[in-house]
């Protein structure tokens, strides 16, 4: 193996690296790799000088921010709530037009349930649909 781990390339002659992935300091070595490759020695340089972040193990505060997934593919929508596709387009084919919206009203569906219309989260949640 050469000094940058180089093993061989693609087809588009990018480097590949025999290297078990560390985000620290895969970067450095793919430019490294890609310097060689060059000729271009300039970039190890800047890079060796590099210095890595501190670990800062409490950084965060104690306040938890959930975040809330949501989608417009019903068929994600329908494994995200916990229903199978039939079942999920069953409700929504008597959701949208109970909520004054027809077939092709693009919806977003939150993992609470909520639905959202153009911007607007709409009185219905899609739970009260199930069978």
């Amino acid at each position: 193996m050469n000094p940058v781990g180089r093993t061989g390339s693609h087809p588009d002659r990018e480097p590949i690296l025999s290297v078990q992935y560390d985000p620290a300091s895969w970067q450095a070595r793919l430019n490294a790799a890609r310097a060689t490759r060059t000729g271009d020695r300039g970039a190890l340089v800047v890079l060796g000088d590099a210095q890595p972040f501190e670990y800062v193990p409490d950084a965060l505060s104690g306040d938890v921010v959930e975040l809330a997934a949501s989608t417009n593919n019903p068929r994600y929508a329908a494994k995200m709530l916990g229903y199978d596709k039939n079942t999920f387009s069953d409700m929504l084919h008597i959701f949208k037009p109970a909520n004054g919206l027809g077939p092709a009203d693009n919806v977003i569906f939150h993992d609470d349930g909520s639905v959202e219309h153009r911007g607007r989260i709409l009185d219905d949640n899609i739970h009260d649909y199930a069978p």
